[in-house]
């Protein structure tokens, strides 16, 4: 009996606490949900704002890699990326959509958001013309292409391994060792996937 009498108390003291847990997570979400619709709403009045002076990505034709190849894909993608650099580029990827409309205002918000779009077309068709160049057995412009990207800010983890792969095919793991290097001593957000990968498309060098 003592042995139910117990366990009927453990259960209750449990249920309590579940239920308070539950209301303070409801009443943190509400507070929550609160101050976004609260920020939304101002960001929506928010007058424009100068953007005169963003710093726009600019990019030159002459630093496209361009190897003379005729294959038809890195033809293409060579096309593309001289249309994408006549066009505005900025990279705003660290703001959301309301906090680009809280710094530039809401009628600059599309303009923005098509500059944004501009340049991460322009990183896409860097890395496409590189495995364009991979594919076609052209590893050096490969290897510039995705050093490009890198430059030019580009964060993924595929041209990070991309470029390591391209100097091995020029057999110059040399070069994956110093990448390794440099991206250990960096601050990239996602520097521990990336120095992974790399050691282990390196240790497939034979």
């Amino acid at each position: 009996m003592k042995n139910i009498i117990v366990y009927m108390i453990c259960f209750c003291i449990f249920a309590a606490w579940l239920f308070y847990e539950q209301r303070k997570s409801q009443k943190m979400d509400d507070k929550a949900s609160e101050d976004f619709w609260s920020r939304e709403q101002h960001a929506n009045s928010t007058r424009n704002k100068d953007i005169s002076h963003l710093p726009l990505l600019q990019a030159d034709v002459s630093e496209i890699p361009d190897a003379g190849s005729d294959d038809e894909s890195v033809v293409y993608y060579i096309g593309l990326l001289h249309e994408n650099i006549k066009q505005p580029m900025i990279d705003l990827s660290s703001y959301s959509n309301t906090d680009l409309k809280l710094a530039y205002g809401v009628g600059n918000f599309k303009t923005l958001c098509g500059y944004d779009e501009n340049y991460h077309a322009f990183l896409q068709n860097l890395t496409n013309l590189a495995l364009a160049y991979s594919q076609a057995g052209l590893y050096e412009p490969a290897a510039d292409s995705f050093l490009l990207a890198l430059r030019f800010g580009s964060q993924k983890v595929s041209d990070y391994t991309g470029l390591a792969k391209a100097y091995l095919s020029l057999d110059a793991p040399e070069k994956v060792s110093a990448l390794i290097r440099e991206t250990e001593s960096g601050d990239h957000p996602r520097k521990s996937t990336i120095v992974n990968a790399l050691r282990e498309v390196l240790s497939t060098y034979r």
